[in-house]
């Protein structure tokens, strides 16, 4: 069945009627996004200069142990989501692995956050194992859950957004710790009050927000029930269109804002020299993207969703752009350009993540399965990949430009440094766009999806 076939007049449906989700069923699936963003956001932010600097691992044994659990990591993510869409029915598939991964996770932060004096490089590996494969497995678990529990379209960009706002939240808190741990860069006590206060942080909040989370949100109803083979279910999945355009534009996005999030510190201390000021550019920011996530939530309902993703990204790259002829020690005039680029900042996961969820409706209608979690978990490779190669591309820039993170640089390093943190993601949000041009899921078309799939589930209860 082609998507052609499904707007064809023979096909033709009306619109199924879905009720609207209630406020405080969206804050308690959304809330739980607040605290894993706290629990991994150290993970790629503090993570290396504490084992490195506070422990005295050598600084290339560290990248060594996070390459090799970052591999494990990306081979068990397809594992995870077939096992999470296909085991624990009777329980509720989603609710189940949420709580199983939940405890997992907690002891990998501790392990990982609050090691022992004398931790190594085993230890750190196993520790970041444990962290990675529960994190892992509760998110994909966590994100099928929001791709379920509403089949309508404009209401799935309202989960995502306020979702996203609490994730932004935890990120903020992340970002924001060395000013009340007593830790971080550049403080005489190193890092390990910063690690261990958000460790604690992390471990409070989690268990108590995923009880929320269980006892207050409704287990998504499966409006697909059968069962595939790997091999024809890869084949569906990379016979979808849609799903494979989305998949891109996830990588090429993300290879783009891991490239700026490497060197971001650096950008505002070196390139645009405002020294102990540095980081409050990025906090304008998060909280910028925090106040935008309402925006995005208004226009995906207005408009088409990937259109108002291509206006929020446009719109970024139009303001950010600003940043690379901006002359230095600009304080305020750079506060102001990250606050209006930072209202666009929060469209990509509000917009994308609620497309995704029309994308695998498609994929029920064509595998005959639910595999919201399988699928989830592929887009989650993509981004781990992304974000390998976008770091791994920034820094080569920076290299190749001879710039000195610890010294003075000349105005060719300099260069570099702007080429990494602009040029580059501008770059990449531009084919990232190009995937989303004309993309062939649209409000109209998503709803016959919808009620071809609903009306397949109820002949197969009666049945």
């Amino acid at each position: 069945m082609t998507l052609a076939s499904i707007a064809s007049p023979a096909t033709q449906t009306k619109k199924t009627a879905t009720e609207r989700l209630p406020t405080a069923t969206i804050l308690a699936l959304a809330q739980f996004a607040l605290p894993l963003a706290v629990a991994y956001l150290p993970l790629n932010l503090y993570l290396t200069r504490y084992y490195g600097g506070d422990l005295k691992i050598d600084i290339a044994t560290v990248g060594i142990v996070l390459v090799a659990a970052r591999i494990f990591d990306f081979i068990v993510d397809p594992l995870l989501g077939a096992l999470s869409d296909r085991f624990g029915h009777a329980q509720g598939r989603r609710r189940l692995w949420t709580l199983i991964a939940v405890p997992i996770t907690m002891a990998g932060v501790y392990m990982t956050f609050i090691p022992p004096a004398d931790a190594g490089p085993v230890y750190l590996l196993f520790a970041l194992f444990l962290v990675y494969f529960g994190w892992t497995m509760g998110t994909i678990a966590y994100g099928a859950w929001g791709a379920e529990i509403s089949g309508d379209y404009a209401e799935r960009t309202r989960i995502t957004g306020v979702r996203q706002m609490f994730a932004l939240v935890g990120i903020l808190i992340a970002s924001l710790a060395p000013l009340f741990t007593g830790g971080g860069p550049g403080s005489p006590n190193g890092f390990a009050p910063l690690m261990s206060g958000l460790a604690w942080i992390a471990l409070a909040l989690m268990p108590l927000s995923a009880l929320i989370l269980v006892l207050l949100v409704p287990e998504p109803k499966s409006v697909a029930h059968g069962i595939v083979s790997w091999s024809k279910g890869l084949k569906v999945a990379a016979s979808n269109g849609p799903f494979m355009r989305l998949l891109a534009a996830n990588l090429f996005g993300g290879i783009g804002a891991a490239a700026n999030l490497a060197v971001v510190i650096w950008f505002f201390e070196k390139a645009l020299d405002l020294g102990t000021l540095s980081g409050i550019p990025l906090i304008i920011y998060l909280l910028a993207s925090i106040f935008g996530a309402p925006l995005w939530i208004w226009a995906g309902h207005k408009i088409a969703k990937h259109n108002a993703l291509i206006i929020a990204s446009l719109s970024g790259i139009a303001v950010f752009a600003i940043l690379f002829f901006l002359p230095k020690g600009q304080f305020a005039l750079t506060n102001i350009i990250m606050a209006l680029a930072g209202l666009t900042g929060s469209a990509s996961a509000t917009l994308g993540a609620s497309i995704a969820a029309d994308v695998i409706d498609l994929d029920a209608l064509r595998s005959r399965e639910a595999r919201a979690g399988l699928l989830l978990a592929f887009w989650g490779m993509a981004q781990k990949a992304a974000d390998a190669l976008g770091v791994g591309l920034g820094l080569m820039i920076l290299w190749f430009f001879g710039f000195n993170q610890n010294g003075a640089n000349d105005e060719t390093a300099v260069l570099g440094l702007k080429l990494a943190y602009i040029a580059v993601p501008i770059a990449f949000s531009l084919l990232s766009i190009s995937m989303l041009w004309r993309f062939p899921i649209t409000p109209e078309r998503q709803r016959r999806i919808r009620a071809i799939l609903e009306r397949r589930a109820e002949r197969e209860a009666v049945v």
